[in-house]
């Protein structure tokens, strides 16, 4: 069997497609040893990003030009204006579609096409040509922006003829998969879609990366350590978990002495809440590190790490870092709306808080830490082999043979 994976992101750090795009190359390969699996890596900066790791018989590492020349951008100004539709996104789009047009896509039994960021470029740059008839075509967030739950604007003529373009792209592609199955159901409903799309969960496999030995910590001051590295925005409310944790140690004394929370965060807010809570000495504000640190960080120095979903009422996405988390097999606290991919993955009631109500927040940050100091092992998997091996397999031979029928 021949596989081609054109993938937008496989950076080691900074994003959690990256994690999750290597993490897939890493599950294909288990799952198809015998498999002839090809890259092509579109890659629109310039990183250092370890792809002698990944477990593929071959990588073609293509640099994509991200900067509109000054005439485009000059011509925009007017165009988007009276069409609609914006030059600077359609010349970034074809410079994808420039290296896509010339892959021989005949040579292979599967195509799998991946997506990145905000704008989707390499699924868009494949409209109207021949591959994408033959291609599988992974959704990892909503698109566009203004159909993710979390997004509080109204959407623009642009992102509508944005959305009008996808909708083609979703008609001819030959199957559509996302990673979570209130985001496949909602795609379905926003495009129309007389097409399934299927559900193929994130992936975390470590081989994939270089990943660190444990080691002496010099942040870890307390007995136990709460953790969370990630991004404060798209109505991530950070800010409550951090009141719920402090309203806890006038509550509990005791935990001033044997707990710290400790936080590498980015974002739009980030200065913000630093500038906020950082006067605490239970809180300890620290840089961004690499992924791999990171994952050192909360497997070896971590007793419990947090998961911000958006708390904007409803979430239809599966955070890229919830299969690493899973894979730690340690206790986690997730704070979550009442409606989510993830509250409805979770089997373990500790572990999930309602996003906006504090005092449950309290409460269940208090039961994991009691727990975890009395030493209480949290032994069946949360999530019930949902992010195994035999799952990821399953499925994904599902969607095969659907392809095949198709």
């Amino acid at each position: 069997m021949k596989v081609l994976v054109i993938a937008q992101d496989l950076k080691t750090s900074g994003t959690s497609e990256g994690i999750v795009s290597r993490s897939f190359l890493g599950k294909l390969r288990k799952t198809y040893p015998e498999a002839i699996i090809r890259v092509i890596y579109l890659r629109n900066i310039e990183s250092e990003d370890q792809l002698e790791l990944l477990p593929v018989d071959s990588i073609e590492n293509l640099g994509v030009k991200r900067s509109p020349p000054k005439y485009i951008k000059a011509l925009n100004r007017i165009y988007w204006r009276v069409f609609k539709s914006s030059l600077n996104n359609q010349f970034l789009v074809s410079q994808y579609r420039h290296h896509i047009k010339r892959i021989n896509w005949t040579e292979y039994d599967h195509i799998f096409i991946r997506s990145a960021g905000n704008n989707f470029e390499t699924i868009l740059a494949c409209l109207n040509l021949p591959i994408l008839k033959n291609a599988i075509i992974n959704f990892h967030d909503p698109y566009p922006q203004f159909s993710d739950p979390a997004c509080d604007h109204v959407p623009t003529s642009l992102e509508l003829n944005l959305q009008k373009r996808m909708g083609e792209v979703v008609q001819q592609a030959k199957i559509c998969i996302t990673p979570s199955q209130s985001l496949s159901e909602d795609l379905e409903f926003f495009y129309g879609s007389r097409k399934k799309f299927y559900t193929l969960p994130h992936q975390f496999d470590s081989a994939v990366f270089d990943i660190l030995p444990s080691g002496k910590n010099s942040e870890r001051k307390k007995k136990l350590v709460i953790s969370y590295h990630g991004a404060v925005q798209l109505g991530r409310n950070l800010n409550i978990l951090l009141d719920a944790y402090l309203a806890l140690l006038e509550k509990e004394r005791s935990y001033r002495e044997s707990t710290q929370f400790l936080l590498r965060i980015t974002g739009p807010y980030r200065n913000e809440v630093i500038q906020k809570y950082q006067q605490h000495p239970n809180l300890l504000f620290l840089e961004q590190i690499s992924f791999p640190e990171s994952l050192r960080e909360m497997k070896y120095e971590t007793d419990i790490s947090v998961i911000l979903e958006n708390c904007t009422g409803r979430s239809n996405i599966l955070p890229g870092k919830v299969p690493v988390i899973a894979s730690l097999k340690k206790p986690f606290l997730c704070l979550s709306p009442k409606i989510s991919e993830l509250r409805r993955l979770l089997h373990e009631p500790a572990f999930v808080a309602t996003c906006d109500d504090r005092e449950e927040i309290l409460q269940k940050l208090d039961h994991l830490i009691t727990s975890v100091l009395q030493k209480k092992e949290f032994k069946e998997d949360p999530f019930k082999g949902y992010f195994n091996e035999r799952n990821f397999k399953s499925r994904l031979e599902q969607i095969l043979e659907d392809v095949n029928h198709n």
